[in-house]
């Protein structure tokens, strides 16, 4: 008899456990934020990545352009320009900024190549979901060429 009143009373209170909806929306929000708040923390460095690269190149671009109007710029002059066009990116995570522009002196045409390598640094760290190697960061690279033929005076 005493068990089958604890039984009735474990019933009562597993109907009425079932029937309570207070704080489901709490539960609901505390299971769901980690997804939202996740899915925006990559969307962010996702753009950030893209907007990267496509500055890493416009710089590269126009270091190239520049080296193509001016003939006899030197590698500096377009190395301060490439420099000058990395708009927003911290100067100190530039790798490298390669010129080459070799003359062929029987008709003095000038091929130029622009590489500029930018480290992209994560807002948080990426590394449990990418291998990055060793350094901490993505290597991001842009590289333009032009061709620029210089009129032998007659």
């Amino acid at each position: 008899m005493m068990c089958s009143n604890l039984i009735g009373r474990l019933r009562k209170g597993i109907k009425r456990f079932q029937r309570d909806t207070s704080g489901v929306a709490a539960v609901e929000f505390a299971l769901t934020i980690p997804i939202y708040l996740g899915s925006i923390i990559m969307l962010v460095e996702l753009s950030r990545i893209v907007y990267t690269q496509g500055v890493v190149l416009y710089a590269a671009e126009e270091a190239t352009r520049y080296a193509l109007v001016h003939y006899d710029a030197t590698s500096d002059d377009v190395q301060a320009i490439a420099e000058a066009n990395l708009l927003g990116l911290d100067p100190d995570n530039i790798t490298a900024i390669i010129i080459t522009s070799p003359v062929d002196p029987s008709d003095q045409t000038k091929l130029v190549t622009v590489e500029v390598q930018y480290q992209y640094l994560p807002i948080l760290s990426l590394e449990a979901f990418l291998d990055l190697g060793s350094d901490a960061g993505l290597a991001i690279r842009g590289e333009s060429s032009g061709f620029l033929t210089e009129e032998i005076p007659s």
